[in-house]
């Protein structure tokens, strides 16, 4: 018999194809651009958050956390053309 947590619903699946599909459009819209270097940027320091509060390290977890919260602005304007071009994507599809 299957332990309780490995029982999958036809919504998870949906769930999971919904991101990846998205993740995708995003990819698309931002290779071959400088977004995508800045987007691996911002991924990496990402990471190194995660790693960060995994080892418990209290100071170093708060500075990185305030910098990623302050960070979600920062990437508005940033990405602001390649929001805008994805936007227009999405409602072209669907008009």
């Amino acid at each position: 018999m299957l332990p309780t947590f490995i029982s999958i619903r036809v919504l998870d699946i949906i769930d999971v194809l919904l991101v990846a599909y998205l993740m995708y459009q995003v990819y698309m819209l931002i290779r071959g651009t400088v977004a995508m270097n800045i987007f691996i940027g911002i991924l990496s320091f990402y990471l190194l958050w995660i790693i960060v509060r995994a080892l418990e390290m209290q100071l170093l977890g708060t500075i990185l956390g305030q910098v990623i919260g302050v960070g979600v602005i920062a990437l508005i304007i940033v990405f602001q053309q390649e929001i805008r071009r994805f936007l227009i994507f999405i409602g072209n599809q669907y008009l």
